[in-house]
């Protein structure tokens, strides 16, 4: 963080460019109109399982993974964006570039994703019981200095009320780099990597956050971690999701592209 970071707050700048925000954005989502239209926000048809926006090409209610993928554990997902362009290069700073307070942005905008899923006549969420992240290992938490997950779920717990439990899921052995690697041998190499050590996880309705879900493979394994361990339902919320693979060639683009201000006044989607 540089000096500016401290004598000015940050929702007065985008967080992305590093523009001046006009007053009426100051407390928004410190995302500048520019590049928040250079972000794919998640809409139109979506896929029941994931929430992944489904390609044009693809007739079904199902992404690609999502209907060659064995039993996914979780139930459903939720996520704002696609893993692309402008908003994967503020994942990756987030991640990568020591930008942890990126976190904070990215929760406001999970957030309004989750309130989006309101009940359209009562207005109410579902119930979940806990927020849980995906973690990190301990070695690589401590090189990157943080674990981005855990902020995000941190500043989601905060706006939606719902309890986080930052210890209840541990990643218990060292997995290895992920890229390059196939749908199988990511799930090969996430076998067993995950514990629980939580007694509040015995029949409850888990809302599992990340930054990212491409594979789904961690996410996956986080799942069936928490329900070996008892909880009675898991889904999960990020910010970016990878697109369906049978988008075109070159496209990547979903069907609707919102803007976090249309979701809010959408609403329920």
């Amino acid at each position: 963080m540089n000096l500016l970071d401290l004598i000015f707050p940050g929702a007065l700048y985008c967080v992305s460019c590093g523009r001046p925000l006009p007053p009426l954005l100051a407390g928004g989502f410190a995302l500048c109109e520019r590049c928040s239209d250079e972000i794919h926000w998640v809409g139109g048809r979506l896929c029941k399982k994931c929430g992944r926006p489904l390609s044009d090409e693809n007739p079904y209610d199902s992404c690609h993974a999502c209907a060659n993928a064995e039993d996914p554990s979780f139930e459903r997902g939720f996520a704002c964006a696609l893993y692309s362009g402008r908003a994967a290069e503020i994942v990756r700073d987030m991640k990568y570039r020591e930008k942890a307070w990126y976190a904070d942005t990215l929760a406001s905008i999970m957030a309004a994703r989750c309130l989006a899923e309101a009940d359209p006549e009562t207005g109410e969420l579902f119930n979940y019981d806990y927020m849980v992240s995906v973690p990190m290992t301990e070695k690589k938490k401590a090189s990157r200095g943080y674990d981005q997950a855990s902020l995000l779920a941190s500043g989601l717990s905060k706006r939606i009320g719902v309890p986080y439990l930052s210890k209840a899921l541990a990643r218990i052995r060292e997995t290895g780099a992920m890229s390059g690697l196939s749908e199988d041998e990511r799930r090969q190499n996430l076998a067993s990597a995950f514990s629980v050590d939580c007694d509040n996880i015995q029949n409850k309705r888990i809302l599992l956050a990340d930054d990212v879900y491409t594979t789904g493979s961690s996410i996956n394994a986080c799942a069936k971690a928490l329900l070996s361990a008892g909880a009675e339902r898991v889904d999960f919320i990020v910010f970016a999701i990878g697109a369906d693979s049978r988008r075109r060639r070159g496209e990547d683009r979903p069907a609707v592209v919102e803007s976090p201000g249309q979701l809010r006044a959408k609403g329920p989607t």
